[in-house]
């Protein structure tokens, strides 16, 4: 299906409503003035008085980010309770996003929920999370432009669209601002490594019909490499080995190893070094961001507004040095008409910082989001906004990669044939001297090439809302909230040749798949607040969404219902009930040709995974239910506890190859006669089997979100602030394809790498100029690597002191995690020794900051 962007169903609605219509008078004033004094909380889009409604939302301001010791939004979104899920980024730099950070909420997957800034889509990541789903990486976003985040966890479709199953996350900006700040800030950490420099000039001017709010912000961090945390590199790595199948020995001594600058001990079969101080455990970053929102007045109540936000973010990752290895046994032959034996081979090298001193990836990225908007009030004093916004993000990734023809080539020589049921390759013309010794510039130049990467996405929304009250039910307001938008999303991947295996026979140990396409989508919704009585209020929430691609996606319609019973004013009983979808990931659609090995073998024979994107995917589907209680028992006193259900079904995950394979063994036979399967074939010692992505996967999570708030004012020792909160997952199901046995006690499950339960609290003082913080956050257990006990929770604690020196100067000093914890390690892990998706090595942290307001 072709796809056609077109802006004429909104430009026709919105001349109907305007020309209906008169502007404002200042008859209306009184009233206007109300309506601004009330407020839209994430999750709805009606403007209301009340800060609590139906669903959870769980808001941080600017200010309490920086008394809590966070330096981005990454790492404040990550200390939620909700937060409980896994995130592989930056601490693995041989995954496909080491330059991303974030969050994972309820443990559905980071791509499940929506981000919004100011209310409008953010562009996705170009680089699918694991190779397949779409996601927004954080790290770009700045603390300057921040006034506070609102996180929804829960489905929220019926308001926003797809995309909103685990939750929805709002970035709202700073307003309103009559003056200009000046910040500088300064961190390092104890042990070493990851230091850190932040600049920040943000403010604003008001008039009577004009106003403006800008900030600039310059960000910079230095790796953290395992080289910084000595107890991290205190085992030696094998960097080379040579079997020799001719006497059955490997080859390794003293003088061998001293050639390549290793180490050797008396008994060992392989050389040493500590190879892991150069990988990076935090990513080496530079970060600039413009932000901007002018603002035009238009009579009384109407304006003209538009906002901007340009950044610009280079990174640098590392996965440690270089090395090559035989895919299999290697035969050795004088020539290819005698075919004596000669020798045979099992060789792994690392190569040396002398060989290939630059091993980094580098990571250059940019990207914008741009909004323009008009909004007012008519004269039936309704609410309305145009607005057109655009967000895209692009990234160029660059490294030095092994070429494997080459390498086999040099090391090898020329290659002959693999033995039939891939036990060997035989090669002949080897030249074993280049086994024992490094290489020089020129050799290496021979065998390795730069890998360059281009990806780029954007999201592109035209909509036209209107909102106000509809008519009068007793003595209150039935009020509503319409929205007709449309949406276009696009992305780009494009990879060297050489990674596609379309140069040669492709990279060492790396492959990719490139991808491009588009799709359009068409929104229309309702959302409805009644007033049933002077206690009990009811909120119906309608939506349909309406995609233009090539899948066999075509509509979704979702629906929410809410509501809110307060038999006094002190009690506020909740519950909602939503449908929610998400349509494919774009890669998992338009992904061309590519493919991996899977780690798994059948015999000596190895399994090739053919991956590609499918038009046959459909939505994914969900179901939202929750119940709770808002008790105020005393004045400055909140206490919430909300129960919650999530389903979700006809997930997205890729066929599982290796049963593909084992199912044609089965009926073919070992080779796999030509013919015999569609998806399996057999060459050369390799499977290969043809997976496509599939709606087959179901999940399901129960849980509970607890949380406290206690302000307490005195007369002598100032105010004091409490807050707390609480996740506990109390059961998960999950079922990975149709047809497999649900597992009802998936919470329990030795598979499950998400958390059970989160804690977080803070405890804040304030005494005249001086204010102080403390902030705990603990994660629950997590299942250990080798399957037995369960990893104990694990608690870190952040303290903040701050003074204002005088009234416009003020000084912030700042400790993470106080007690200096240790990740939870576990030695028969891969280095780093421990669960990079939930914990990090960065220890005792410290930074001062400095603020100047004029």
């Amino acid at each position: 299906m072709s796809s056609k962007f077109s802006i004429t169903p909104i430009a026709g609605i919105v001349a109907a409503v305007l020309a209906s219509t008169s502007w404002s008078t200042n008859s209306q004033a009184e009233d206007a003035a109300k309506e601004q004094d009330k407020i839209i909380i994430t999750g709805s889009r009606i403007k209301r008085t009340d800060v609590e409604g139906a669903s959870t939302v769980v808001s941080m301001t600017a200010e309490e980010m920086q008394q809590q010791g966070f330096t981005n939004l990454y790492e404040a979104l990550a200390s939620f309770s909700s937060a409980t899920g896994s995130f592989v980024g930056e601490q693995f730099t041989r995954g496909f996003q080491p330059n991303a950070q974030a969050i994972n909420f309820r443990g559905l997957g980071p791509g499940r929920t929506l981000y919004l800034l100011d209310g409008k889509r953010i562009a996705d990541y170009p680089s699918p999370y694991n190779g397949e789903s779409n996601f927004v990486n954080l790290s770009h976003i700045p603390m300057a432009m921040i006034e506070r985040v609102e996180v929804m966890a829960g489905g929220a479709s019926a308001i926003y669209g797809s995309d909103a199953m685990a939750g929805v996350v709002n970035i709202i900006t700073k307003k309103n601002i009559d003056g200009q700040t000046l910040t500088a800030r300064y961190g390092d950490t104890t042990g070493g490594g990851a230091s850190s420099r932040r600049y920040q000039w943000f403010g604003g001017t008001e008039s009577k019909n004009f106003s403006n709010v800008f900030s600039v912000e310059y960000f910079n961090a230095e790796a953290l490499k395992g080289s910084d945390r000595p107890w991290l590199t205190a085992f030696d790595q094998p960097t080379y080995s040579l079997y020799s199948y001719g006497d059955g020995s490997y080859i390794a001594d003293q003088s061998l190893c001293d050639e390549f600058g290793f180490t050797y001990e008396a008994g060992d079969s392989f050389c040493r070094s500590t190879i892991t101080g150069s990988q990076t455990l935090q990513n080496d970053r530079e970060r600039w961001n413009i932000f901007d929102r002018i603002t035009f007045m238009q009579g009384d109540y109407n304006e003209l507004s538009l906002e901007f936000h340009l950044w610009k973010q280079e990174g640098k990752s590392n996965s440690g040095p270089l090395f090559w290895q035989t895919e299999r046994p290697a035969f050795i032959i004088d020539n290819v008409v005698d075919q004596n034996f000669i020798a045979g081979i099992e060789f792994f090298r690392t190569f040396t910082d002398s060989e290939i001193p630059d091993t980094n990836q580098y990571h250059d990225e940019m990207g914008a989001d741009i909004e323009v908007a008009f909004k007012g009030f008519t004269d039936n004093f309704y609410d309305y906004q145009v607005s057109f916004s655009h967000s895209f993000m692009e990234s160029e990734d660059s490294r030095t990669l092994i070429k494997e023809e080459e390498a086999n080539a040099f090391f090898l020589g020329t290659y002959v044939a693999t033995e039939p049921n891939g036990q060997y390759d035989i090669y002949t013309g080897t030249d074993f001297s280049r086994l024992f010794r490094q290489l020089s510039a020129a050799e290496i130049d021979t065998i390795t090439g730069e890998d360059l990467s281009k990806k780029d996405s954007s999201v592109t929304s035209l909509s036209f809302e209107l909102s106000g009250d509809l008519f009068s039910l007793g003595d209150e307001e039935v009020q509503f909230a319409s929205i007709v938008e449309m949406n276009r999303k696009q992305y780009e991947i494009d990879l060297n040749p050489r990674t596609l295996n379309q140069t040669g026979q492709g990279w060492f140990g790396y492959t990719g798949t490139e991808g491009e396409g588009t799709r359009d989508g068409y929104g229309l919704g309702l959302e409805t607040l009644w007033p049933i009585t002077d206690q009990l209020k009811l909120t119906l929430a309608g939506r349909y969404d309406k995609y233009d691609d090539e899948t066999n996606v075509d509509d979704a319609w979702t629906y929410n219902i809410g509501i809110e019973y307060r038999p006094t004013d002190a009690l506020l009983v909740r519950a909602s009930a939503s449908t929610n979808f998400r349509a494919p990931d774009m890669h998992l659609i338009y992904a061309n040709q590519g493919g991996a090995f899977y780690g798994a073998t059948i015999g000596n024979r190895r399994i090739f995974a053919n991956t590609a994107g499918s038009l046959e995917l459909e939505e994914e589907t969900g179901k939202s239910q929750t119940l709770g209680v808002v008790y105020e028992p005393i004045d400055n006193l909140s206490l919430s506890v909300d129960f919650y259900q999530l389903e979700l079904e006809d997930l997205v995950e890729f066929e599982n190859g290796v049963s593909l394979v084992i199912d044609a063994i089965n009926n073919c036979g070992m080779d796999i006669p030509a013919g015999c399967s569609d998806n399996v074939s057999y060459q050369n010692g390799v499977y290969t089997v043809n997976t496509r992505p599939v709606n087959v996967s179901y999940q399901m999570q129960q849980g509970v979100d607890t949380s406290a708030r206690y302000t307490l004012n005195t007369e002598g020792l100032g105010r004091w602030v409490f807050t707390a909160n609480h996740t506990n997952v109390i059961k998960s199901e999950r079922q990975p394809f149709v047809g497999a046995e649900i597992d009802r006690n998936w919470r329990h499950s030795d598979l499950n790498g998400d958390l059970r339960s989160r804690f977080r609290s803070t405890a804040t003082w304030f005494m005249g100029d001086f204010r102080t913080t403390l902030m705990s956050n603990r994660l629950g257990s997590l299942n250990s690597f080798s399957g037995g006990e369960r990893l104990d929770s694990w608690t870190t604690y952040n303290m903040s002191i701050g003074y204002d020196v005088t009234t416009d100067f003020t000084v912030d000093f700042i400790v993470n995690n106080l007690t200096k914890e240790y990740p939870r390690l576990e030695f028969d892990r891969s280095w780093p020794y421990y669960n990079t998706n939930h914990y990090n090595a960065l220890r005792r942290s410290w930074f001062i900051e400095g603020r100047y307001t004029f």
